[in-house]
């Protein structure tokens, strides 16, 4: 997650640093996103056919090599370059795919049904802690690195986790369970998938998380935007990081609070959390120079903090409610659901950007209205009565 971040931010500043057509650059980020979108119900059900250890390891293996690939080519023509670029990014965009659901699944292969909750909810505290980290790191040392550097320094980091991922005990896959890949095979496992998610109770729960993955990665890259304005020398950033990060902290503190919680107060927690989360994504969009730079920081990071444990809750009552044999599938198709959606949005909202003066303002407010939504969609989910639901949720 950590170089994963990295990544993401150091490649929307390159493509910056040649590009200047706003919509070349909008290309640029999110063609390789459309594509991981057309593979990834085939990739969720390679996964669950085969081992997930096997590809994690090759999926941190080419992630690894990918980032080491722009580099060396940072000085060839501005055409040659975008082209490899985007090239690249497609590439790393499949890896990820693969990466996203080869962990649910090895997760549920591995562990036992009761210690799921708890391993998702130090997952999930990591990865929010190692995403804002990342980010930060990009903009405090972006007055004095070079941009292709933040690329090694993704590799390095990739290289690491395949050590560490040597140590970690294989999956095992019956063999039984590893047809020979075919479209008609491909087009059943999306029909069952689909179908598993409107059974158990878990299309309320699938509805939720969609919204909530939506709104986070469009919030993700709008606190980059409102940091660049709020601080545009990034003077103040240390400052700021510090209070992003301990925002993020205590969130991870609430999350681990929430996971303990009996299932009724679990749901009201979860839901007030979605009402603070919505203001701060509504406050944000309004902060000005008035706020101090550590509060302003806060502020931004209360965002993702309190998101953490509403994520948690989610994930863990889909995987769940989810049949082993079909993680895979069901990661996936939320991601093909998720990123797909989010790509509607981003059109509509850049659409808005050059007619709306105070964009960043408009783009915030959607987030609150979209938690708004989910807040309405997680209300009705609760009405539910089922003892499946009890137990689980």
């Amino acid at each position: 997650m950590l170089a994963a971040s990295i990544y993401s931010v150091a490649l929307s500043f390159i493509v910056q640093e040649y590009v200047s057509s706003p919509a070349v650059n909008s290309l640029v980020n999110n063609i390789s996103v459309a594509v991981s979108v057309a593979f990834a119900l085939a990739i969720g059900s390679f996964v669950d056919q085969h081992g997930a250890w096997r590809i994690l390891f090759f999926t941190t293996l080419l992630s690894g090599i990918a980032c080491l690939l722009p580099p060396l080519i940072f000085d060839l023509d501005k055409a040659a370059f975008i082209g490899v670029l985007i090239v690249v990014d497609i590439v790393i965009s499949i890896i990820s795919e693969f990466d996203n659901a080869a962990r649910t699944v090895y997760i549920v292969r591995k562990e036992n049904r009761e210690a799921i909750p708890l391993v998702l909810q130090g997952i999930s505290s990591l990865n929010s802690i190692a995403s804002i980290v990342g980010y930060l790191l990009v903009f405090v040392t972006l007055s004095f690195v070079a941009l292709p550097n933040y690329l090694y320094l993704c590799a390095a980091l990739y290289l690491l986790a395949l050590l560490i991922w040597l140590r970690v005990p294989a999956d095992q896959v019956v063999a039984s369970a590893q047809p020979s890949f075919s479209f008609s095979i491909l087009a059943r496992d999306i029909r069952e998938s689909v179908s598993i998610v409107f059974k158990n109770s878990i299309a309320l729960i699938f509805a939720d998380e969609v919204l909530f993955t939506c709104r986070n990665q469009l919030v993700m890259s709008l606190v980059i935007l409102k940091i660049g304005r709020y601080d545009p020398q990034f003077k103040s950033i240390l400052v700021i990081g510090l209070g992003i990060i301990l925002a993020v902290a205590v969130g991870a503190g609430l999350n681990r609070a929430v996971v303990s919680l009996p299932a009724g107060f679990k749901k009201l927690s979860v839901l007030a959390l979605i009402v603070l989360s919505a203001g701060a994504t509504y406050l944000s969009g309004g902060a000005g120079r008035q706020l101090s730079p550590f509060v302003f920081g806060l502020l931004l990071g209360s965002i993702f903090g309190t998101g953490i444990p509403v994520y948690t809750y989610l994930e863990t009552s889909r995987i769940m409610k989810t049949p082993a044999a079909y993680q895979g599938r069901s990661t996936a198709l939320l991601r093909f659901v998720g990123i797909f959606l989010t790509l509607i949005m981003a059109l509509v909202l850049g659409f808005f950007e050059g007619r709306v003066k105070s964009s960043v303002a408009l783009y915030f407010s959607v987030g609150a209205i979209l938690l708004v939504i989910f807040c309405l969609v997680l209300l009705q989910s609760a009405r539910e009565k089922t003892p499946d639901t009890q137990k689980n949720l």
